[in-house]
């Protein structure tokens, strides 16, 4: 939905977009810290709020074990498979960045990494030989399907004419 109206506003703005073409089935919950309740028996209650003027069930799930320390948000994740993320505070204290030594990396095609550093070392590391592998696993693959594209689906002589 979201998708659909910030391309329509970047059209009439005179922008070529292009409008999403999936449409999402699944769609991600969040549960900040006063949503759920977590129990010592491994029990995690999700509110799932009022609709109608009715307070609805609560969604529980087990889990057999959860990092210590103060929970913070409990999100429902759907990719390929139900998942749980939380985020908590672990007690332990941010360290502050000095900035004593600061790099530079750029990721490139041609060389695949290159980075400076401040005190004015530097590395360069290239990528021809990754490029030509897949080169010729390209090359390799097209020679296949230009073989595959003259047999005939389903027959025997499929395999044989390889």
């Amino acid at each position: 939905m979201f998708a659909r109206d910030a391309a329509l506003t970047a059209r009439k703005a005179g922008h070529k977009t292009k409008y999403p073409y999936k449409k999402k089935t699944y769609f991600n919950t969040k549960w900040a810290n006063n949503g759920f309740k977590v129990f010592e028996n491994g029990k995690i209650e999700l509110s799932m709020g009022i609709f109608e003027g009715k307070g609805q069930k609560p969604l529980n799930i087990w889990v057999k074990e959860w990092p210590k320390g103060k929970m913070k948000e409990i999100e429902l994740i759907f990719d390929r498979q139900l998942m749980l993320s939380i985020a908590y505070e672990d007690g332990r204290e941010v360290k502050e960045n000095q900035f004593v030594n600061r790099a530079a990396i750029d990721v490139g095609e041609i060389h695949t990494i290159t980075a400076v550093a401040e005190n004015g070392e530097n590395l360069i590391i290239t990528g021809r030989r990754l490029r030509s592998i897949h080169r010729l696993r390209n090359k390799k693959l097209s020679e296949l399907q230009r073989k595959m594209s003259k047999c005939t689906k389903g027959s025997s002589r499929k395999i044989s004419n390889l």
